[in-house]
């Protein structure tokens, strides 16, 4: 399990969700798993989040039948959880406040970006690579603050 939950990458940070202390419950049963997870920020973009959390859901499917995964400490706790546990896209989740198209572009950029490491002598989307890596170092910070507050 811990394996699972350690290949899950923050689009934001490169970093696990357990290295951030995302992961604040897990409940293994027959079959059956329940995690409960916690972003950094209280405003952790709902984008990069979906992102984990279909990450996280198709790992789970590989070896549980029954996933549920909650959200907590966000500002769209109860809409992201309830949207991950019908299997909607995020699309289909947000539906008029999302452009879409748009999420699929930056899942693939992600994936592009995990595949081939920050190179800084690459030019292209620059100011992209400027403010993910700006946005991904303010979130490490307040990961690391908000453990130090709960003792993890």
């Amino acid at each position: 399990m811990s394996e699972i939950l350690k290949s899950v990458i923050d689009p934001e940070t490169l970093s696990s969700i357990v290295e951030l202390g995302f992961v604040k419950q897990i409940e293994e049963g027959e079959n059956k798993i329940r995690v409960v997870l916690s972003p950094p920020t209280f405003w952790c973009p709902p984008t990069f989040l979906y992102m984990i959390l279909e990450d996280l859901r198709e790992k789970l499917k590989r070896k549980y039948e029954t996933i549920d995964i909650e959200i907590t400490a966000h500002h769209d706790s109860e809409k992201l959880t309830k949207c991950i546990n019908k299997g909607l896209k995020f699309d289909e989740c947000y539906g008029d406040e999302a452009m879409k198209g748009l999420y699929d572009d930056l899942k693939k950029k992600f994936y592009q970006r995990l595949e081939k490491g920050i190179n800084p002598k690459n030019k292209s989307d620059k100011l992209v690579r400027l403010s993910l890596g700006i946005t991904g170092e303010m979130c490490k910070l307040l990961a690391e603050e908000r453990m130090k507050r709960e003792g993890s």
